[in-house]
C-alpha cells in the first residue's frame, strides 16, 4: 500500500496519524521545489516522520502521475477535493469514477464536484448504479475496455 498526497505547500503536519502506518507502505508527498526550498524545516520534519518528498518542476498531474509511474506506481483511487478531481479529469487521468451520492442538501455554501458539462454519467462505459440505502453509488469506465 503506497499513499500518495498531493500537497504543493507541505500543510500535512508530521505528526498526522498517517505517519504512525508507515509500516504497512511508503507515504510520498508531491509537492515543488519551491516549497521545499522555501520550508526547509517542515520538509524535513516530514522526511523524519517517514515522508518520500516527490517535488514536481510543472506543478501539475501529468508530470504527477508520470513521476509516480516510474517509482511502478500504475494504479491510484484518487481521493481529494474538487480542484483535484477536477484537474485530473481535465488532464485525461481518470479511467473509472465511482461516485456516491446521498441525498442531502449542502445548502449555497455546499462545493460542487464537478460541473456537469465537464463529465457527465451517462457517457460512461459498462454504467452501474447500486442503491444502498438511501444513497447510490454510480460507477463506470470514462474510456471503453474493449
Amino acid at each position: 500500500l503506497t499513499r500518495v498526497l498531493f500537497d504543493r505547500r507541505l500543510r500535512i503536519p508530521p505528526s498526522a496519524r498517517l505517519f504512525s502506518t508507515i509500516g504497512a507502505g511508503p507515504v510520498i508527498i508531491v509537492t515543488t521545489p519551491e516549497t521545499i526550498a522555501d520550508s526547509p524545516e517542515r520538509a524535513r520534519a516530514l522526511e523524519e516522520a517517514g515522508a518520500e518528498l516527490e517535488p514536481i518542476t510543472t506543478g501539475d498531474l501529468p508530470e504527477a502521475f508520470a513521476r509516480l509511474a516510474a517509482r511502478q506506481i500504475v494504479s491510484l483511487v484518487l481521493e481529494g477535493g474538487v480542484a483535484l478531481q477536477a484537474a485530473a479529469w481535465k488532464a485525461g487521468l481518470v479511467d473509472a469514477v465511482h461516485l456516491y451520492i446521498a441525498p442531502v442538501t449542502l445548502g449555497a455554501g455546499g462545493v460542487r464536484w464537478l460541473d456537469l458539462d465537464t463529465v457527465s454519467m451517462a457517457s460512461l462505459a459498462d454504467r452501474r448504479v447500486t442503491q444502498i440505502g438511501p444513497d447510490v453509488f454510480m460507477e463506470g469506465h470514462v474510456h471503453r475496455i474493449d
